[in-house]
């Protein structure tokens, strides 16, 4: 049971989507085989009004494992933006998870003395972002939060993780949370995965509404297991698909088999999330990157030769943004 456990665990951070083929729309041409150009705007503008808390998703930690890449951080710092990464615990519940959410930016804000923070958060910190505002009253200290990859409707994989892990021995369940430098009394993975489900997400929905004062907006990831386009991420992407022709994000072969439990047959998704799950208030578009592309788990350096896709780009894209916006 264990072992099975530990299998879903590493599927839920490690799994990518699937894509259907465009066929005729894609030629081996010489130059789809060039490095692209990095994709987006060249990153310019003002640091942010507010502090940029980064709130890593399930499984993470500030500087461990599915974090934000250590670039993500020195290049916001170095665009003059004031930033702030969370640690939050790796198997806890949203409840758990929030609430230790909410005793690190209450520090942030009286160690800066600003009055606010934006909140840049991935995966399931978004979840917990969400909860801070609506449940535990944080909506007139958070300026915004942007979503990445926020399975705001569930993801599939963590119902079928429910399947092996809601039965397995308490012991059992400790020795995962050690395995991935959780503390056992702060760790709730069954907790967790109901949290992620599909099945619980119109009732987290309606049990935490958006606050008017906050700023939400969303970003969605697209990847393919051959990296071949599919011809419908941009239709599921409203038209706002960051991506060069006839180029798609290529998954790593680990992701290929938990292909299945995502895509709902061949659902635009990052592996993890549908395109559809992820979107939340402002749907900003789709960026071409598998669940951990989008903040650089497995990635040695910042740009996807292949797709153009550059972690540190995007989010330097995404601060400054915030910026241009008064946060």
């Amino acid at each position: 049971m264990l072992k099975t456990a530990l299998v879903v665990l590493a599927s839920l951070v490690l799994m990518t989507g699937c894509a259907e083929a465009i066929g005729d729309d894609v030629e081996s041409t010489e130059e789809a085989l060039r490095p692209a150009a990095p994709l987006g705007e060249e990153p310019k503008g003002e640091a942010t009004k507010y502090p940029l808390v980064l709130v890593h998703g399930f499984l993470g930690s500030a500087d461990g494992f599915a974090s934000f890449h250590a670039r993500i951080g020195e290049a916001l710092v170095a665009d003059g933006h004031d930033v702030h990464r969370v640690s939050l615990p790796p198997l806890g519940d949203v409840e758990i998870r929030s609430r230790a959410l909410a005793e690190q930016v209450d520090e942030i804000l009286a160690r800066t003395g600003a009055e606010k923070v934006n909140l840049v958060a991935h995966s399931m910190g978004g979840l917990d972002a969400r909860v801070l505002v609506s449940t535990l009253g944080y909506g007139d200290r958070v300026a915004s939060l942007t979503t990445i990859s926020t399975p705001h409707r569930g993801s599939r994989i963590a119902d079928v993780g429910l399947g092996f892990v809601s039965g397995a021995k308490d012991d059992a369940l400790d020795s995962v949370a050690k395995l991935f430098g959780a503390k056992p009394e702060d760790a709730d993975l069954v907790g967790a995965l109901v949290d992620l489900a599909e099945k619980s997400a119109d009732a987290f929905n309606a049990a935490h509404p958006d606050d008017p004062r906050v700023y939400y907006q969303s970003w969605a990831g697209v990847s393919s297991v051959l990296a071949i386009p599919n011809r419908a991420d941009r239709d599921a992407c409203e038209g706002k698909l960051l991506a060069h022709p006839n180029r798609a994000d290529h998954m790593h072969p680990l992701f290929v088999p938990g292909v299945a439990f995502v895509a709902h047959g061949k659902k635009p998704n990052d592996g993890l999330v549908l395109v559809s799950s992820a979107k939340w208030g402002n749907f900003r578009g789709c960026i071409p990157a598998d669940h951990a592309d989008e903040i650089g788990v497995f990635s040695r350096e910042p740009l996807d030769k292949h797709s153009g896709f550059d972690f540190v780009r995007f989010h330097r894209n995404v601060a400054f943004d915030l910026a241009a916006r008064g946060f």
